[in-house]
């Protein structure tokens, strides 16, 4: 199946609207910073965008603009003792399984198995909805959230988009993380925003918004995903 041209679909559906074309994020290069410990000896934490909160906290707006709220997650916390709040893209499978977008359960796994060194004191899911101020993201946001990454000294942050416009979101923040020394690896269901925006290293996984890590209760193909990102973390030696 051929990847979804999600930047010419939205471009098409506004400019039916009377919009002009948006201007993505376009780089040409990207910085690096290589992954020097064995997967074995890393801390790893992940980032998720899909309006994902503990129950006992407020909701994410589901329609948010310009939204730049990063919660803390639990790494400990139960994978279903979330909610989901997010307008821009179908969390029908999500809502049944965490897994499918955020793999804390299959990350557990690999970590009791000895595959990874550890699992960072804390996860975050934040830098959802559309986010058009990305010069706030690059010079405020990205910043501070790789502050709190130092501060857990996370070795290699798995990023993880939810709808279109956070593939360019997420992308930015994963260029600021890689500057600030720390890699990271993205998985994309959105080959072409990625594309533009350049984060260091990414993997691209052909499924639907909402699906990066398969399909609810399929635990082997969310395995499978996950070990690859990881895999691409250990294994890139240049950026793309």
């Amino acid at each position: 199946m051929e990847p979804i041209r999600y930047a010419d679909a939205l471009n098409e559906k506004y400019g039916a609207m009377g919009f002009p074309p948006y201007k993505w994020s376009v780089h040409d290069s990207a910085p690096w910073t290589p992954l020097t410990k064995p997967l074995a000896d890393c801390t790893v934490a992940m980032l998720v965008s899909g309006g994902i909160s503990h129950c006992s906290a407020v909701p994410f707006d589901p329609d948010a603009r310009n939204d730049h709220r990063v919660d803390a997650i639990d790494p400990a916390t139960p994978s279903d003792h979330y909610q989901i709040h997010d307008s821009y893209y179908d969390h029908s499978d999500t809502e049944r399984d965490l897994n499918c977008l955020l793999p804390i359960d299959r990350l557990h796994e690999l970590a009791d198995a000895g595959e990874i060194g550890r699992i960072a004191k804390r996860h975050w899911s934040g830098f959802m909805g559309r986010t058009y101020n990305r010069s706030k993201v690059l010079g405020e946001s990205a910043p501070a959230f790789a502050d709190e990454l130092l501060t857990d000294r996370v070795d290699l942050l798995v990023a993880i988009p939810a709808c279109p416009l956070d593939h360019q979101t997420v992308g930015l923040v994963a260029r600021v993380v890689e500057a600030t020394g720390i890699p990271t690896v993205t998985v994309s269901t959105g080959r072409d925003i990625t594309a533009l925006v350049r984060p260091p290293r990414s993997l691209f996984v052909n499924f639907p918004m909402g699906n990066s890590f398969g399909k609810a209760g399929d635990t082997a193909m969310q395995t499978k995903i996950l070990r690859e990102a990881l895999d691409l973390a250990a294994t890139a030696t240049t950026p793309g």
